[in-house]
């Protein structure tokens, strides 16, 4: 089994899952394939840089909806200046890709964790008896 390794230390330890996504994918395989410098780490969060990691995906989040918003009006300004023109609606396309990449500089990748452990955790009061 691979060893975990926390994404925010580096360090060998165990701690919460992180989720396989397309990027983290993107990153296997070109480690896989074109570097042959995959080491197959366990990637995880740990328990000491979880506030860290927290406030990092948070911001991210934050990055990538105002980049994408930044985008889509600048793509949408950039079309309705050029009179919906081919050229104008592939500039567009352009932007808004590029400005999706910009946002993934600040990537910060998803826990796996259900949606039933993000509840919150209800106080039952104690039965009388």
């Amino acid at each position: 089994m691979p060893e975990s390794r926390c994404i925010i230390c580096g360090i060998k330890k165990n701690g919460l899952e992180i989720k396989d996504d397309y990027i983290i994918n993107g990153i296997h395989w070109f480690k896989r394939n074109i570097t042959k410098n995959e080491r197959n780490y366990h990637l995880v969060v740990c328990r000491d840089c979880y506030k860290k990691y927290e406030k990092s995906k948070h911001s991210y989040d934050k990055r990538r909806v105002s980049y994408i918003a930044l985008g889509i009006i600048t793509a949408a300004l950039w079309i309705f200046l050029s009179r919906l023109s081919l050229g104008g609606i592939i500039a567009g396309i352009f932007i808004i890709t590029f400005m999706y990449l910009l946002s993934l500089l600040s990537y910060t990748p998803a826990l796996k964790i259900s949606t039933k452990d993000k509840q919150p955790i209800k106080k039952t009061k104690p039965k009388k008896h």
